[in-house]
């Protein structure tokens, strides 16, 4: 992405950035604006968007000369932000994960296809929930922090997971090439440790998708998230139904959350965790196909939606102790594809 020519420099002082701020910095630093493109090129509403841009002008951050908005004296930092190569960020991070244990279906883990999970960090870019922004992540078989961790942009990524091998593997990455990236083992079955509690701005799960489970999963995000904060998260409807779909918005209603993206069939999957022959002969998948389920042709079916929502106050917590781990907790009579 081309950059303007604007003088730098090397601290952002005392500012911290909203979203909306580091959109509108954003638009003007890729070429001159006219306050249309700067209030299409950003997300919310007009009147904070006009005091977003009063409050940069002060700065000095914009300024207005020749009939566009231009950018002012930018941070290095904020400049840095604007100029990731999401495509080599890609081939980096294959690198990185090359060596990542295998999907285990004790654990309930399905990677993402690499260029779909830099998709997702790419989409959290350009809603600015990545610079300067400290994330909670819940389960990470996709090695999410990794991925964001290689854009320099996050303060801090803390990953809570539940399986031993990757949060070595996650913390022997993220030292090997200097990420601000921490793990630690974590079961969303348990109350979640005080140390983290409205400690994040952004918090990102993929979650079981059964009500209890949905329910634990969002009551840990939701305990670490401070306001204004957002949510990033991935359903499926193969797995989940529209009854389903309605009372996790109804949890997020409750909460104090809104739902404002949710993008169909955004991220495939690697169908890697029923790769075994005996796994996959003892799922529902196959065993209540009506046609012959060939393991050799399968494509990319397996999918989720990618869903955002942002907190309207600092969120309640449907569920603060601990929760029953039994198999109502990871499987719902719609699951069909563990063993």
């Amino acid at each position: 992405m081309p950059i303007s020519s604007t003088a730098a420099s090397d601290e952002t002082g005392d500012y911290s950035l909203t979203r909306t701020e580091f959109q509108i910095v954003r638009a003007v630093a890729k070429h001159p604006c006219t306050l249309w493109e700067v209030l299409s090129a950003v997300d919310g509403p007009i009147q904070g968007i006009y005091r977003a841009c009063q409050d940069l002008k002060e700065r000095g951050w914009l300024v207005f000369r020749k009939g566009r908005i231009h950018p002012g004296k930018l941070p290095r930092k904020l400049l840095r932000a604007f100029q990731i190569d999401f495509s080599a960020l890609l081939e980096k991070f294959r690198a990185l994960s090359q060596e990542a244990p295998p999907p285990t279906t004790q654990y309930f883990q399905e990677p993402m296809l690499p260029e779909d999970l830099l998709r997702r960090v790419q989409f959290m870019w350009e809603r600015g929930d990545l610079f300067d922004r400290e994330i909670f992540v819940l389960g990470d078989d996709d090695l999410f922090s990794l991925a964001a961790g290689l854009t320099g942009l996050p303060k801090r990524i803390v990953v809570g997971e539940i399986d031993p091998r990757l949060v070595a593997y996650i913390q022997e990455q993220a030292a090997r090439v200097s990420l601000c990236v921490e793990a630690f083992c974590y079961n969303a079955a348990e109350s979640l440790p005080p140390a983290l509690r409205r400690a994040f701005d952004v918090f990102v799960m993929d979650p079981v998708e059964t009500v209890p489970g949905f329910t634990a999963w969002l009551s840990r995000g939701l305990a670490a998230l401070r306001h204004p904060g957002a949510i990033y998260f991935g359903l499926t409807e193969l797995e989940c139904p529209p009854k389903y779909w309605h009372r996790f918005q109804q949890l997020l209603n409750e909460t104090g959350l809104v739902i404002t993206d949710i993008l169909r069939g955004f991220t495939r999957y690697q169908n890697a965790s029923l790769a075994p022959a005996a796994k996959w002969n003892k799922s529902k998948l196959v065993q209540q196909a009506p046609f012959p389920a060939l393991q050799e042709e399968q494509n990319f079916w397996y999918r989720s939606s990618f869903v955002r929502a942002e907190t309207l106050k600092t969120p309640k917590v449907p569920v603060r102790g601990r929760v029953k781990f039994g198999r109502s907790f990871y499987e719902s009579p719609f699951t069909m594809t563990l063993s």
